[in-house]
């Protein structure tokens, strides 16, 4: 038979949580199961939640109430922060006037997934994802951009198809030095062909073109959920990767709307 439990002798004590926090317990409510409830009150917030004995014990409670304060202030802060990085690509990106009028092709630019999209005259007409799994990034870059530049080729072929204009989401400088430096070099792979074709490229801040779609999720993730949506919205047909939806989307904000979608 186990020990019979004192479920007040832990009552009017302080303790401490695996993250310093320190709190008192103020009463016991219940027994549930086999776990002994507890109210508890954290000495710096005077918060006042529920804690099982075990939690307690193990130093496993935390403040929820402040957790989620923090949350939101953090959310706060990241909204603030967008909207100040919004405001600068305005001076610092310049879509061609005559966008509607010529044939672009958008690249989502990745190290192992990449999608595309292009337009002719305005109008959203392609799209698809190029995917390349082989270990070495060179390896895979080399063959991304191979497929990239046999689409530009193959344009200029079909008359009235020549592609006059390529726009890559440009590099954010947040990432890791070890992507970063993966995604200068393919980039500067893509960069080369560009020069050889006579092809114009146009850099754009992510945070100049999600920003022209209403009520974007603030972490990245949301964000790819939400343009995979928005994707189906305009096209009715569900994205193969959130890569292609990128490059769509991207194109469809540089066009700046259009009236009608040509189904893929």
């Amino acid at each position: 038979m186990g020990k019979k439990i004192d479920v007040n002798e832990i009552v009017n004590k302080r303790f401490k949580n695996k993250i310093d926090e320190e709190f008192y317990v103020i009463k016991y409510l219940f027994k549930e199961k086999t776990n002994y409830c507890y109210d508890i009150e954290f000495i710096e917030t005077k918060n006042i939640q529920m804690a099982t004995l075990n939690q307690i014990r193990k130093g496993t409670c935390i403040d929820i109430v402040q957790r989620k304060k923090m949350k939101r202030i953090q959310t706060e802060l990241k909204l603030k922060e967008r909207n100040r990085l919004v405001k600068q690509p305005k001076n610092q990106v310049s879509i061609p006037s005559n966008i509607k009028n010529i044939n672009v092709l958008s690249i989502d630019l990745a190290t192992r997934s990449v999608g595309i999209a292009y337009s002719c005259k305005g109008k959203i007409v392609r799209w698809k994802t190029i995917k390349a799994d082989l270990e070495d990034f060179r390896e895979r870059g080399y063959l991304i951009i191979n497929e990239i530049v046999k689409v530009l080729e193959t344009s200029k072929k079909i008359k009235g198809a020549a592609i006059d204009l390529v726009i890559v989401e440009d590099t954010y400088l947040g990432l890791n030095s070890s992507i970063l430096s993966i995604l200068s070099e393919i980039r500067g792979m893509l960069t080369y062909n560009l020069k050889k074709l006579k092809i114009d490229l146009l850099l754009v801040p992510a945070v100049f073109w999600k920003n022209k779609f209403d009520n974007l999720p603030i972490e990245r993730k949301e964000q790819k959920e939400f343009m995979m949506n928005k994707f189906s919205e305009f096209t009715g047909k569900i994205a193969d990767s959130d890569d292609v939806a990128d490059a769509y989307m991207m194109l469809k904000a540089c066009l700046g709307g259009i009236d009608a979608e040509y189904k893929n």
